[in-house]
């Protein structure tokens, strides 16, 4: 009886092949010479061409024997795994998305979201670009064990302390070394999670996702009579029908993100309390919070200065909260720029107010609304936005030490 060994045919890139050329092409893969512009180990050529180990393997075996691959006593082959395993800079000519692993992870994060890309896929993709140029390792690395990435990330922010991290060209650069370092360990542990390489929750040191500074500027607020005064303000510097009029009260009433703020469509439906008053019922979609109601809330305003802005805006047939012609960017700069200067008027000059200034808006409208009800969470996670009563409280909504003694005497 004659045994007829049998290779189960496989496609090359979609491709019919021979098993010569299939042969051939594991050859060029394992040593770099094929479309990966480096050498791949076995399990990694599996991946790229859709086949099992053993399938790969049982090709190598067909390999001409001065190939130098042998097939050890362990029955094990001696592949080169010193090529495979050399650290490559990732730059324009060796893309990071041409490494295998970065490849399926990256294909992860871009349908991760109901088949939509989550938000920061590219800083993510950025972030293990930097690490793995900053600390000479490949992707691979970083998922042999926890102890190994956290020895790297330790590392990185030695580089980035010493001054010696490698940037990426690409993407906005984030301020200070603990949001930098805590960007690139987001990426990192997402990229390893993957992997089901993962930290538990609560986990210290440097692979905390404690965000930094979280909860740091929840006294942010203007008083009653700080409101007054920039109200005056604005009115005196660019008018009740203006652009900025609408985003700072907009912006304050409804708490609503920047970008739910610059998508805002400028339509209402009246509602006419008991006592006579007017409130214009609005909605704003979060993209932050789609997973919750589809990202869309209620949002409702009181003002009757504000709600003449709005009606002055829609008398000339807007779409919009806003009638600027400008580029999305260049129309987010002017706001904050005058946003700023509202800020300054009122001696608010801190770095986050010029940094952030329109989230700033959300903190004020947190307070402006917390301030009316006694400081009903419950309520005012609702009319603001917040899907948590306790993200309200510690993030935006601290009360006033004057309040609390109003309350306790």
């Amino acid at each position: 009886m004659y045994i007829i060994s049998f290779e189960p045919r496989i496609r090359l890139y979609g491709k019919k092949a021979t098993q010569e050329q299939i042969t051939n092409e594991i050859h060029l893969l394992l040593h770099g010479n094929a479309e990966r512009p480096y050498p791949l180990t076995a399990v990694e050529i599996a991946r790229a061409l859709g086949v099992c180990r053993k399938t790969v393997y049982n090709y190598i075996h067909k390999f001409p024997r001065q190939d130098g691959i042998t097939k050890l006593d362990s029955g094990l082959y001696n592949l080169p795994k010193n090529l495979a395993a050399s650290f490559r800079h990732f730059n324009k000519r060796h893309k990071i998305t041409s490494d295998p692993l970065v490849t399926e992870w990256m294909d992860d994060l871009i349908t991760r979201k109901q088949g939509n890309p989550i938000k920061c896929w590219r800083q993510r993709l950025r972030s293990l670009e930097i690490i793995c140029n900053t600390c000479k390792v490949t992707p691979r690395d970083l998922i042999a064990s926890r102890k190994n990435t956290e020895k790297i990330m330790r590392s990185f922010a030695k580089s980035y302390h010493d001054g010696k991290s490698i940037q990426s060209s690409r993407g906005k650069k984030p301020e200070g070394a603990t949001t930098v370092i805590y960007q690139r360990v987001q990426g990192i542990r997402d990229f390893c999670a993957f992997y089901d390489v993962t930290w538990r929750k609560g986990t210290t040191g440097i692979m905390s996702q404690k965000v930094p500074e979280h909860g740091k500027y929840a006294d942010i607020r203007f008083t009653d009579e700080e409101f007054d005064v920039a109200d005056k303000y604005i009115k005196e510097q660019w008018g009740l029908d203006s652009d900025i009029y609408r985003w700072f009260w907009i912006g304050v009433e409804t708490c609503a993100r920047l970008n739910a703020l610059y998508i805002m469509q400028n339509e209402y439906t009246k509602y006419h309390t008991p006592s006579g008053k007017t409130i214009y019922v609005m909605t704003a979609y979060e993209t932050k919070t789609q997973h919750i109601r589809g990202g869309r809330w209620t949002k409702y305003i009181t003002r009757k200065d504000t709600q003449r802005s709005i009606d002055l805006l829609r008398s000339r047939g807007s779409d919009r909260i806003y009638e600027s012609s400008l580029s999305k960017r260049k129309f987010q700069y002017e706001m904050n720029e005058k946003l700023s200067q509202i800020y300054s008027n009122l001696g608010k000059t801190g770095k986050y107010y010029s940094l952030h200034a329109t989230h700033v808006l959300r903190h004020l409208g947190a307070h402006y609304w917390l301030s009316k009800t006694n400081y009903n969470y419950g309520i005012i996670s609702e009319v603001g936005g917040w899907n948590t009563i306790d993200e309200l409280k510690k993030s935006y909504g601290q009360i006033p030490p004057e309040r609390i003694l109003e309350i306790i005497q």
